[in-house]
């Protein structure tokens, strides 16, 4: 079932088609993901990997922290990643107890191919639409954009999540 929220007047509602077109880039992407090998993706693969990435030394308590999830739920995904081949743990130096979550080629190559795959649905998304609707949607997300510029990536998700499920969106 697909639900269809109106304004009153007639026109759709703006928040859920906003939220539908979210999930239907994504989409797209995943499905540029899947051509280029990587078809074993879960939502956030690509949250922890670039955590990874960007911070040397990087512990599984604090992907918890910026994920804002527990050290067990954070220890439960670095875990699957490892399985998977995307990540790999080190004893940390100065807790024993600690562990230093390091990505492997595995990792840079799937965020290598992340990258890509958005460049790909950006550029087919412009030409489809021309460059003054891309302005406009521009302007709107910019609009609608957090005005302090300080959400965490475990916010977005989280709201994303909770929101989908609030607005009782159906089959997205």
């Amino acid at each position: 079932m697909v639900a269809h929220f109106s304004d009153g007047s007639g026109a759709p509602a703006l928040g859920p088609q906003l939220l539908r077109s979210w999930i239907g880039y994504r989409r797209r992407v995943e499905q540029k993901l899947a051509s280029s090998g990587f078809t074993d993706r879960r939502l956030p693969d690509g949250m922890i990997l670039r955590l990874c990435v960007a911070n040397e030394g990087l512990t599984v308590s604090r992907i918890g922290r910026e994920m804002q999830i527990s050290r067990q739920g954070a220890s439960k995904l670095v875990a699957d990643l490892c399985e998977r081949g995307f990540l790999s743990l080190e004893k940390s130096p100065g807790d024993g107890r600690e562990k230093i979550v390091r990505p492997t080629s595995d990792a840079i190559a799937f965020l290598q191919a992340f990258r890509e795959a958005r460049r790909e649905v950006d550029e087919e998304i412009r030409e489809q639409l021309g460059v003054e609707a891309v302005r406009a949607l521009t302007a709107l997300t910019e609009l609608l954009g957090e005005p302090s510029g300080e959400w965490r990536s475990g916010d977005i998700w989280r709201e994303v999540r909770s929101r989908s499920s609030l607005l009782d969106l159906g089959d997205l």
